[in-house]
């Protein structure tokens, strides 16, 4: 977008002829995909990447505890087959050795019931009690020919899966685990979470196949999966050295202090690493921080509407508690999710099953994921009570129970405001906020926490590498920035 008064050719050479440095708020898969992408594509701009953190890769890093390598929750990449495990299958292209495939296994506890995911028709068929299944499918075939009869509008999460499953299924598949998960009721959840969870399944399938007319069970993610041998955040790690080596910057530890603006551009900001600040020239900046941290940086001259939006703007933290085994592996799974009320923890990642060059011979370690809010009852608790919390849950676990006495060690890590909470509204916040943002000249902003989405580290790279393709050129294509937009950010109508 020009200046009042400039036109499109005078901002292009305003542009090149500062070569300030394209800045990077982030050095999580986005942040780290869009910078290198830049610099691979346009090797003349300078691009200098910022974050806080002290370990590149966001919330797919790796850090050691003893003899391990643990990720924050085991995070693999999709095999899609699209530009981002392109980029992970070329940075690792003189190793390919050091790329592991695979496929997911896991599993769900439901109704004190261990079963396969993506729900398998036969075992479901001889789990559940014949009564609960009959209710199920009657529940279902009502709630249909209601539904198809009387036009009822969808006003939130628990609207929206009743009416697509009946009562019992939905309380029993999405619904009190979503109320679990999210630490509040799913009536005050947005609808809009279904559409970015819940993808592919569908019930009309479950009953054709049931009643041998057709249909199939549609796997709701992808079942394919990447691992670095050595832990997820080794791919960050390769994608920061390759940055670097381009010439890119990218300073950890630093904290972002401020976002120096003159009129609608942003002409640099100012961190601070060791008590010193530092400010930074900017010709472009884009964002992959929390909108409310980023508003933040914005300083006082933010619009109120705009701040009162980005502090509407909720996320839910994590606990992860993490135990030693002195076993080879306790299960097969990958992940498995703790779906009854009475587990504390929602999910359990074995990451031995991923990679067992992740842990010491002899050993493997499990990580508990918990989700809280910051300051609540679970958030204010000692590590020790964690991991009796932990232990708790093991002995519901028909495989773990025998193993409770054998745990040779534990860690517990807090991760704040980790997870976006789609309360119902949350979509005409995030306009507010990503509408005042598009009025700057040079921003934009990528990634989960930068756009407020529900999405996964391959969908992080794939916009970090889309929106490096679009800076890598001297003037920033406006169009191409709306369909970016309109591409990724589905909970919005305005694009």
């Amino acid at each position: 977008m020009t200046t009042p008064g400039e036109t499109a050719a005078e901002s292009s050479q305003a542009i090149v002829a500062t070569r300030d440095p394209i800045v990077v708020l982030g050095a999580g898969p986005a942040g780290l995909a869009c910078a290198y992408r830049i610099l691979l594509s346009n090797p003349d701009q300078k691009v200098v990447v910022v974050d806080r953190s002290s370990i590149i890769g966001g919330a797919g890093a790796s850090f050691k505890w003893k003899g391990h390598t643990l990720d924050f929750g085991p995070h693999a990449f999709h095999t899609r087959g699209s530009e981002p495990e392109k980029l992970v299958r070329d940075l690792f292209a003189a190793e390919p050795g050091l790329l592991i495939e695979g496929r997911k296994q896991v599993h769900v506890y439901l109704k004190g019931k261990r079963f396969k995911y993506p729900l398998q028709i036969t075992e479901a068929l001889l789990k559940f009690n014949p009564l609960l299944s009959a209710r199920i499918i009657i529940e279902f075939l009502i709630t249909s020919l209601f539904h198809a009869a009387v036009s009822i509008p969808v006003e939130n999460f628990e609207n929206w899966g009743k009416k697509r499953f009946g009562p019992t299924l939905y309380k029993m598949s999405f619904g009190d685990y979503t109320e679990k998960v999210w630490k509040t009721k799913a009536n005050k959840i947005s609808e809009k979470f279904a559409s970015e969870k819940i993808q592919g399944f569908s019930f009309i399938n479950l009953i054709q196949k049931l009643l041998r007319v057709g249909g199939q069970v549609t796997e709701p993610y992808y079942q394919t999966w990447l691992y670095h041998r050595y832990g997820s955040g080794q791919m960050y790690v390769r994608l920061g050295e390759r940055i670097r080596e381009r010439g890119g910057e990218i300073l950890l530890g630093t904290t972002i202090h401020s976002v120096n603006r003159q009129g609608r551009r942003v002409v640099s900001i100012t961190v601070e690493k060791d008590g010193a600040k530092t400010e930074i020239p900017c010709t472009w900046l884009v964002n992959t921080i929390p909108l409310p941290q980023f508003v933040g940086t914005l300083g006082g001259d933010v619009p109120f509407p705009v701040r009162h939006a980005a502090s509407k703007l909720r996320y839910i933290s994590l606990l992860l508690v993490y135990l030693e085994f002195p076993v080879e592996r306790v299960s097969e799974d990958h992940w498995f999710y703790l779906l009854d009320p009475r587990f504390a923890f929602n999910r359990v990642t074995e990451q031995k099953n991923l990679s067992s060059d992740t842990m010491e011979p002899g050993k493997t370690v499990l990580s508990f994921e918990l989700t809280c809010r910051v300051g609540d009852e679970y958030w204010r608790m000692t590590d020790e009570e964690l991991v009796k919390l932990a232990i708790k849950d093991c002995q519901s676990i028909h495989f773990m129970c025998d193993l409770i006495g054998r745990i040779t060690d534990s860690k517990v890590i807090r991760v704040p405001n980790v997870y976006e909470i789609y309360f119902k509204g949350f979509d005409q916040h995030a306009e507010s906020v990503l509408a005042y943002m598009s009025e700057m000249d040079n921003v934009s902003s990528v990634g989960r926490r930068g756009l407020f989405l529900q999405g996964d580290q391959h969908q992080a790279v794939e916009m970090g590498l889309e929106m490096g393709d679009i800076l890598a050129q001297n003037v920033p294509d406006r169009l191409r920035l709306d369909g970016f937009m309109a591409k990724y950010v589905g909970y919005l109508d305005s694009y």
